[in-house]
């Protein structure tokens, strides 16, 4: 008997100290706090600074400014005691609008407000939207832009199927003060391409078109690598270690590389697309290694040169010119020995590398690996896909 009256005292314990805990201020209140005094606005794109004096009142905690946009959507800002500004961010034009201030205290009590009215400056939406241009790109539309303000956007690319319906084909979110995206995949003749551009804060651009409402894509295709060399200049270097071959770089297996030696890098190869072609992209693919990509001696940065004439043997840099600085860059920004699913979707599709439309003709092309995931001396490239149109 003893045993159980001693589990009954037990058990009435423990529901007696689950009963449920109000929530309490973390300190008695001092009062209703005094509101901000000695305000001023300074109007920047799409919102406002707001500058004040906190009183100086023991348990003040700080300030925040409740506003709502356009949309409808009530969004609220706060600082600290210790900052003396509000940043209110999020409108899409230059009419007047209003935000509360409230001073907060430690018991979480509000003061009486403080109503504030100021004209946003024109928004970082409105002006990427005039800057977007929708042009004839290989394989289908490049769409291009200018951030001013590089804030964050959702870029969504939208097609016409072959039921003529507009679809979403890709969504990215960018804050580069400059960009380019293209959608690829499509004859040679006329299509719908649109983007629609939103922000953070719910504002979205109308439905963006080309200027003549359509695109003729450019014809492109990946080219023929059975006409392809590698060639083996004076100053390139060999690929043919550890298993590595200098044709297996072309050779379309995503199962065998190329490797050079150690402390070859920068490691240049050169190849000879066997025909004159204007050139749109370059596709580079890693090495699967133990399972997985961005590691131990996968190419990370690299240049590609060009060439239309037969270069000399020597491998004389000043006849070639150069096209462009490569970097691949893993999507999740992970540290190394972390590789999400994204990332290994982006590795097995290849990482692209677009040329310029104004680019000539080229015959030869010559790429440089400059550095490589974990930092080795050697490089081992899986494959080189070159895309465009045969010229001759």
């Amino acid at each position: 008997m003893g045993n159980k009256y001693i589990l009954f005292i037990v058990l009435l314990s423990i529901v007696f100290s689950c009963e449920e805990k109000k929530l309490e201020p973390i300190t008695t209140s001092l009062g209703k706090p005094q509101k901000v005094t000695d305000v001023t606005v300074e109007p920047v794109a799409g919102g406002a600074i707001i500058y004040y004096r906190i009183p100086n009142v023991e348990d003040i905690l700080g300030v925040k400014g409740v506003y709502a946009l356009t949309t409808g959507k009530t969004y609220e800002a706060s600082s600290s005691f210790y900052e003396n500004k509000l940043e209110i961010l999020g409108y899409n034009d230059t009419l007047v609008h209003e935000v509360q201030l409230f001073t907060y205290n430690r018991a979480q009590e509000l003061s009486d407000p403080v109503i504030v009215s100021f004209n946003p400056l024109e928004s970082p939406l409105s002006k990427v939207i005039p800057t977007v241009r929708i042009i004839s790109d290989f394989g289908g539309a490049q769409f291009n832009w200018t951030n001013e303000y590089k804030a964050p956007m959702n870029f969504e690319f939208l097609a016409q199927d072959s039921l003529g319906q507009l679809q979403t084909m890709r969504i990215i979110t960018s804050a580069a003060d400059t960009a380019r995206q293209s959608l690829r995949g499509y004859d040679p003749e006329p299509w719908v391409f649109a983007t629609i551009i939103r922000d953070n804060y719910g504002n979205a651009s109308d439905t963006i078109y080309p200027e003549g409402g359509t695109i003729l894509p450019m014809y492109e295709e990946k080219l023929d690598k059975t006409k392809m060399t590698i060639m083996k200049l004076g100053n390139d270097q060999n690929f043919t270690n550890w298993e590595g071959m200098d044709s297996y770089l072309i050779d379309d297996d995503h199962d065998t590389f190329g490797h050079s030696p150690n402390s070859s890098i920068p490691a240049p190869f050169t190849i000879d697309l066997g025909s004159t072609a204007k050139i749109s992209r370059v596709v580079m693919h890693q090495r699967r290694f133990s399972e997985t990509y961005y590691n131990w001696g996968n190419p990370q940065k690299f240049t590609i040169y060009g060439k239309v004439d037969r270069p000399s043997q020597s491998g004389d840099w000043s006849e070639w010119t150069k096209i462009m600085d490569c970097e691949i860059i893993k999507p999740s920004g992970s540290p190394s020995g972390t590789v999400t699913d994204e990332d290994m979707a982006a590795a097995e599709a290849g990482h692209e590398f677009t040329f310029e439309l104004d680019q000539e003709p080229l015959r030869y092309i010559r790429i440089v690996v400059s550095s490589t995931f974990g930092g080795t001396t050697f490089t081992h490239p899986a494959d080189v896909d070159i895309y465009g149109e045969v010229t001759e």
